[in-house]
């Protein structure tokens, strides 16, 4: 039976709900045996084979809790797989969320390169993700799709940076996620620079960026495939709206979100990052839409797809299995 492995933070956090389970079921669906195992869980040998520790994932179909799944993965084998033997592995990692455990993230992807290099179907590109693993990616992309960005790490930096932009501005870290460490200021005069690099410098670099008015509005998450974006009766994509107070969207933080059509212009920009994308491997992606901008580009878990299926009823899960799995075994080495 052909087999596709999923490889997560933590194969004891698997959940019901969410776009790795819309997958996984999806995977099932198509006839696949899905395996799971984590970041601690690969092993490689002197004769370039990786290997991993997995667990079979049971049909969620009727899997309503954590707890539910978690005690039928604790009656489930484990199992040594070659990676060599399996159709795919899918790559749903989320480093941002799990810092104690960093060098993990960083030897499962050199293990993952290794895989694909000898043949396996890895999505993302492992290649890829790691060029693309951090905000460092935003001013690889063409300029006039993002918004002013500077990357640094000195008081002076920030404060000379924000002097050019002379206006509203938005200081975060690096490496980041959910919303977490954000500091929007009206303008440099109200700028509390010291202390804001002092508390985000001691975790890296930091990104100062422009603050786009249209926030206010929220963003929109687009899910592309290929170089394409994710289709449900015309492309579409999640506009999260911030709740009250908030400058932040994200659903984690009390943002609301609805699914919207994208317009002409949004279609045109994240088709442009989409086959940006491509060209370094990233087949599947979250792209996050302010405006005109894009501000951030998510390549390790991004998520979406589940609101997407609920809201159009559909197979869309289906369709994009199908049609990123055709397109990168059909490429895959013998």
């Amino acid at each position: 039976m052909k087999s596709i492995l999923f490889l997560v933070n933590d194969r004891w956090s698997l959940k019901p709900g969410g776009t790795n389970a819309t997958l996984i079921q999806a995977c099932a669906e198509l006839g696949y045996k899905v395996l799971v195992t984590d970041v601690v869980h690969l092993q490689a040998s002197s004769n370039s084979r990786v290997f991993a520790e997995c667990l079979e994932v049971p049909s969620l179909e009727k899997v309503k809790t954590a707890s539910s799944l978690q005690k039928k993965l604790s009656k489930a084998k484990n199992q040594l797989i070659d990676l060599a033997d399996v159709t795919a592995c899918w790559i749903r990692t989320s480093p941002g969320k799990d810092v104690a455990r960093s060098w993990a993230h960083r030897l499962a992807l050199e293990a993952m390169r290794l895989a694909c290099e000898k043949g396996t179907c890895v999505i993302n590109d492992p290649t890829g993700l790691q060029k693309a693993s951090s905000k460092f990616y935003t001013v690889r992309l063409p300029e006039k799709y993002v918004p002013e960005t500077l990357i640094c790490h000195t008081l002076q930096s920030v404060e000379d940076f924000a002097q050019k932009l002379n206006g509203p501005l938005v200081i975060k870290p690096l490496l980041g996620s959910q919303g977490r460490d954000v500091f929007f200021f009206e303008s440099p005069e109200s700028l509390n620079t010291r202390q804001v690099v002092d508390i985000l410098g001691r975790t890296g670099y930091l990104v100062v960026q422009e603050y786009l008015p249209a926030a206010t509005d929220g963003d929109v998450r687009v899910l592309t495939v290929g170089e394409k974006i994710l289709e449900a009766n015309g492309p579409v994509g999640i506009r999260r709206i911030p709740a009250s107070g908030e400058m932040r969207s994200n659903i984690s933080l009390g943002g609301t979100a609805e699914i919207i059509q994208l317009d002409e212009q949004q279609v045109k920009i994240c088709e442009r990052i989409a086959k940006h994308l491509h060209a370094d491997g990233i087949v599947f992606s979250g792209l996050d839409l302010i405006g005109d901008k894009v501000v951030e580009v998510n390549v390790f878990s991004p998520s979406g797809l589940q609101e997407f299926q609920e809201t159009f009823d559909s197979e869309i899960a289906v369709d994009l299995v199908q049609r990123l799995l055709k397109g990168k075994v059909k490429s895959r080495k013998t």
